[in-house]
């Protein structure tokens, strides 16, 4: 006779976003079923004991480039992501989070917003996702009547919810009239708009060259421009002090600014872009992303108070994966500097990309950015936030999965634990003092990048079980997942912005009104 429940989590202290205590957990048909003080074993098919361990909604990672090329350099070469959807998701499931958004991105060339997604979940398709996935959209040429024709498919057919605009990189960045175009259009259908602003010639100036001012005078002007056109924006990747108290001033006047930082502002300075054999090294380029992180540690006492006080809505890993080992990684910082590459007989392709950086400083400016850290998002945050007081559980859960769930029209399918309306992603951590510390290394790691900036941090705790919609795929260690596990995600509008919008809609003062009569 079958059971009433396909698997029951006992014994776990249960955390969502808004409270913590001993619940056992059921799931049916990979749905959340049931929450109770005690559940019989015999209700159900299989049974996890906890063991008193932290049981939590699984991670919703909405900042993650996979299947990707950027532009980098003379002559448009592209680098090239090193994980596709397969062992992007493949990472992100060993590492706690069950829910990932991408990016579509336009180029130039491209004038079909819809052509640009078709192509790319093709790729998403021919690989397989061990997670479940979305898409946000990077508009790059931004044609009105293409917005006003294609925008509407995307978000009523695809369910894209958000666009993401460029205030830097040649290849990608718009105008401020452009923008305001965006956000017009964007407007109209409650889409979140996502703002990317940043600001010697060794990997190591390429921090020097963008001082935290930069990027603050850039999260300034894009507020401005947001609030005249009434349209909420997200700041991704938020690196600095001077940045986040920008943002926070604005939230505090009523304005529906969000903000994201990522692990790599937590513990990585520009001392980390020298920390490879000597400062010139071009080794240091694997440390390079955009924004850099602060020149010290002074800057990442005030992220951890953004952190806990709301003015970071999420946290995100901007896993942006290049191969250090890789003619289309890291190494175009070379190639595509002549006079690094002046007087080299060597052949320029895979077999010998090591020969090509050897000796050479390259140049910064032609280093694809970027740093992988999808796996290693949850447990940093786990580790070095609840473990050591910094955050609570509660506001774990809604940095890492609620929140994110709700600004991308997901929750409360993703990012909760309602019963009926949940799906049963879940993370169970390690009770205390049972996982064997470690020191990282990046042979642990399941992405297809050579390298972790994480390399040497300690961990006492790492996710036991991850759960997908009821199927257990990372268990001890072990990876049980399959690339056919992952479903695509056909996202609403975002739960967090439209009463904002709708809070100042009349404000004469910071709103161009007369847009929508």
């Amino acid at each position: 006779m079958p059971k009433q429940f396909d698997l029951v989590i006992k014994n776990g202290v249960v955390v969502t976003s808004g409270d913590v205590g001993p619940l056992d957990i059921a799931i049916k048909d990979g749905k959340i079923a049931h929450l109770a003080a005690s559940i019989p074993e015999d209700a159900a098919e299989r049974v996890i004991d906890a063991e008193g361990a932290y049981v939590m909604p699984g991670g919703v990672d909405a900042h993650v480039h996979l299947a990707q090329d950027f532009t980098s350099g003379p002559g448009g070469v592209t680098g090239k992501c090193a994980d596709d959807f397969m062992t992007g998701s493949r990472s992100a499931i060993c590492g706690g989070t069950t829910t990932i958004i991408a990016f579509a991105q336009q180029n130039r060339w491209e004038e079909s917003l819809l052509e640009v997604v078709e192509a790319y979940d093709r790729g998403a398709s021919e690989t397989g996702c061990f997670s479940d996935y979305g898409y946000h959209i990077i508009i790059t040429r931004p044609d009105v009547e293409m917005l006003k024709r294609e925008l509407p498919v995307l978000v009523n057919e695809w369910g894209i919810t958000s666009c993401k605009l460029f205030m830097t990189y040649t290849a990608m960045q718009l105008r401020d009239n452009e923008l305001l175009d965006v956000m017009y259009e964007a407007r109209k259908l409650a889409v979140t708009t996502k703002l990317e602003e940043k600001g010697m010639i060794e990997p190591r100036y390429h921090a020097e060259s963008r001082p935290p001012i930069v990027e603050m005078e850039a999260t300034h002007r894009a507020i401005v421009l947001a609030e005249m056109i009434q349209n909420p924006i997200l700041f991704v990747h938020v690196g600095s002090a001077s940045a986040a108290a920008v943002i926070r001033k604005s939230q505090t006047r009523g304005f529906p600014v969000y903000a994201e930082t990522c692990p790599q502002y937590l513990h990585l300075t520009w001392e980390d872009l020298k920390q490879f054999h000597s400062p010139q090294c071009f080794e240091n380029s694997k440390m390079i992303c955009s924004p850099p992180p602060g020149p010290d540690d002074s800057d990442q006492e005030a992220l951890w108070t953004g952190l806990r006080n709301g003015t970071f809505t999420i946290f995100s890993s901007d896993h942006c994966p290049f191969r250090y080992d890789d003619i289309r990684g890291k190494a175009l910082g070379v190639i595509q500097h002549a006079p690094s590459m002046e007087g080299s007989t060597c052949p320029i392709d895979q077999d010998h990309v090591h020969d090509i950086v050897h000796g050479k400083t390259g140049h910064f400016k032609y280093i694809p950015n970027g740093c992988p850290g999808i796996e290693t998002r949850m447990p940093l945050l786990f580790n070095y936030g609840v473990m050591e007081n910094r955050i609570t559980p509660e506001r774990y859960v809604e940095l890492t999965s609620t929140a994110p769930a709700k600004l991308y029209g997901l929750y409360p399918k993703k990012g909760a634990l309602m019963p009926g309306l949940s799906d049963a992603d879940l993370v169970i951590w390690y009770p205390d003092g049972r996982m064997t510390p470690f020191n990282l290394t990046n042979d642990r790691l399941h992405h297809n990048v050579d390298y972790t900036p994480y390399e040497g941090m300690s961990f006492t705790n790492w996710p036991r079980y991850t759960i997908l919609r009821g199927k257990v795929v990372w268990a001890e260690g072990q990876l049980l997942g399959t690339p056919q596990d992952g479903e695509y995600l056909k996202r609403k509008t975002s739960q967090l912005t439209t009463a904002a919008v709708r809070s100042i809609a009349d404000d004469k003062r910071r709103v161009a009104t007369w847009l929508y009569k």
